[in-house]
């Protein structure tokens, strides 16, 4: 028998999805992704901070508010997860990004060759002395 090896990177790299709330409620349009639920409740979240805002634009027509508590959020997640940053989800960019920040750019390390260079604080300045290099001219 001869043994073959399997890719579960695209069984893997499914978005996680709640179909169903309790045994009576299901959830229609097949669903809803978990990442999308999340950043509905982080936008929702940001929303609610910033209400008084959101509140006095609501005022303008009658039912606007609810549609901007609960348009906003739906829209900005869907446009949220389709963008793909350096060929990574966003939430995976954003994370390393903030890795990279917080270890690298705000600890003002350097690295050379992929090792991390110690006693290289200050700045290397090289002085051109013109008289060091003077054409020849061959005719």
């Amino acid at each position: 028998m001869k043994k073959e090896a399997f890719n579960y990177k695209g069984a893997f790299g499914q978005p996680i999805i709640i179909r169903e709330v309790t045994d009576k409620v299901s959830l229609p349009m097949g669903g809803a992704r978990l990442s999308r639920i999340i950043i509905f409740a982080i936008t929702l979240f940001f929303m609610w901070l910033f209400r008084s805002f959101i509140n006095s634009i609501g005022a303008l027509m009658p039912g606007l508010t609810l549609v901007l508590y609960l348009g906003v959020p739906f829209f900005l997640s869907g446009i949220l997860l389709k963008i793909k940053a350096n060929g990574k989800q966003l939430h995976y960019f954003i994370w390393d990004y903030l890795i990279y920040l917080f270890t690298i750019k705000i600890g003002k390390k350097h690295f050379a060759n992929d090792q991390e260079t110690r006693y290289l604080r200050e700045t290397t300045q090289f002085d051109y002395d013109s008289n060091e290099r003077k054409s020849t001219n061959v005719n």
